[in-house]
């Protein structure tokens, strides 16, 4: 008897996980994998399909590999392509779509994996059987397909809802190469957010020859952290249970005191990184809003670093004035003429509205957490059906029901729960952990059906 999954999402989390039910977990008999993607490309998603080269990892090559067994897996891919590539190199997100490209289709083209079925639709409803158990899956083309279990992949979703009070019309997308075809003649770049991707908007700006000034605006006015290289002794010694305390005053006060022993926070969150996710699990809700009001902000730009040489280019265009970070929030960005009015308040209670105008903008404030904010149709069927529900913290969806329902969420969909599970290290963890109770599942269901 053959068995089905569809796995919704054919980013990283869905692709690693389509790999590792294809040829990593025995079975009896043939799998059918549907990976099904809206865009028509299976490995890169969005995250790794930048515009240019430009865009990089903020990871070292040699950290990168997408296998939990194998985590030097990418930099050998890359040594056989680019020579001169070093294990410390942060890499072009570009090479590590066409990576995943590779590694999804070597495992697929196995004699012994399972059976792989790319299909460039996306899903918009889906509903389980109430004999047969299996979920009907309703396509945009208005396909229809049955399958025993489901994976729900679909990555960081688009933000939708308006911005404050203003239009989102004017802002140009960041992994749009068309986004940045006229640049060279415009002089002044507004850009909504200050993380990762807000700075490699900037390296493509200056990679494509704008001559011009960039005013950023971000809710607390901090770039990321640089990494740094440090002696081989500068190596944190952490409680055996920071991660089990559930007190957000302790997490601080054992970050600070790292910290302040060793002269940076850098080893301190590479210390922590492994039980990230074990301490969130322990921490109250109450402490978990806690944390995310006072904690998350200044969290965020030590534990996603960049690398030093975007750091220098940042304090270089800072120094000659190009460059002006605003703390502050968003009032409005509406079209003038062929420009962009825009207006933002100030951070403080004495904030002043401040109205410039640009001739270009950029949103780069980060995916929508809210599922509530969302227009996507299967997330609203689901959560309608009762089959996943808002969580408490606004940062995705919660499993409504914990019985034995064959779905699974992968990847981002998941912050409520682990709160780090965005980067590659824990994903390509949950990617094997979830293609292994897959298997499980169903082995059990071909079990039953023999009996």
């Amino acid at each position: 008897m053959r068995t089905s999954v569809a796995i919704i999402g054919a980013g990283f989390s869905g692709t690693l996980t389509a790999i590792h039910v294809a040829r990593n977990v025995p079975a009896k008999s043939k799998i059918d994998i549907y990976l099904i993607d809206p865009r028509g490309t299976f490995g890169p998603g969005l995250a790794y399909s930048p515009p240019s080269e430009r865009f990089k990892l903020n990871v070292r090559a040699q950290a990168m590999g997408a296998f939990p067994d194998d985590v030097e897996g990418f930099y050998r891919w890359l040594k056989e392509r680019h020579p001169n590539t070093s294990p410390d190199d942060f890499a072009s997100r570009l090479h590590y779509g066409a990576y995943l490209t590779d590694i999804l289709n070597e495992a697929c083209s196995r004699p012994d994996s399972h059976c792989l079925h790319r299909m460039s639709d996306q899903v918009v409803d889906m509903t389980r059987e109430s004999l047969s158990g299996r979920w009907e899956l309703t396509l945009k083309s208005g396909s229809k397909l049955a399958v025993d279990a489901c994976v729900l992949a679909i990555g960081n979703l688009m933000q939708t809802s308006s911005l404050s009070r203003g239009s989102t019309n004017g802002f140009r997308q960041p992994f749009d190469p068309k986004s940045y075809e006229d640049l060279a003649s415009r002089e002044h770049v507004f850009i909504l957010g200050a993380s990762l991707t807000a700075i490699d908007v900037v390296l493509e700006c200056e990679g494509r020859g704008f001559k011009g000034s960039y005013t950023l605006l971000s809710r607390h006015g901090r770039f990321p952290r640089s990494h740094e290289e440090l002696p081989a002794s500068a190596v944190a010694h952490l409680p055996s249970d920071w991660d089990t305390r559930g007190s957000v005053r302790a997490l601080v006060e054992t970050i600070r005191a790292e910290s302040h022993r060793l002269g940076s926070s850098q080893p301190v969150f590479d210390a922590m990184r492994p039980k990230i996710q074990s301490m969130w699990q322990h921490l109250s809700l109450s402490e978990r809003k806690r944390f995310l009001r006072h904690v998350r902000p200044m969290w965020d730009v030590h534990r996603h670093r960049i690398p030093s040489k975007h750091a220098a280019v940042l304090e270089q265009l800072q120094s000659s004035h190009r460059l002006q970070l605003i703390a502050g929030r968003l009032v409005e960005c509406k079209p003038d003429g062929a420009r962009l009015s825009v207006a933002f308040r100030e951070r403080g209670p004495l904030g002043a509205i401040i109205r410039r105008s640009f001739d270009v903008a950029f949103r780069c404030t980060g995916p929508e957490a809210d599922i509530t904010k969302t227009d996507s149709p299967l997330l609203k069927s689901l959560c309608v059906q009762n089959l996943i529900e808002p969580g408490p913290l606004g940062l995705g969806p919660l499993r409504a029901s914990e019985d034995s329902i064959p779905l699974w969420l992968m990847g981002p969909l998941q912050r409520e729960n682990l709160f780090e599970i965005t980067a590659v290290r824990e994903i390509r963890q949950q990617a094997y952990e979830v293609a292994t109770e897959i298997q499980d599942f169903l082995a059990t269901a071909t079990t039953a059906s023999n009996q």
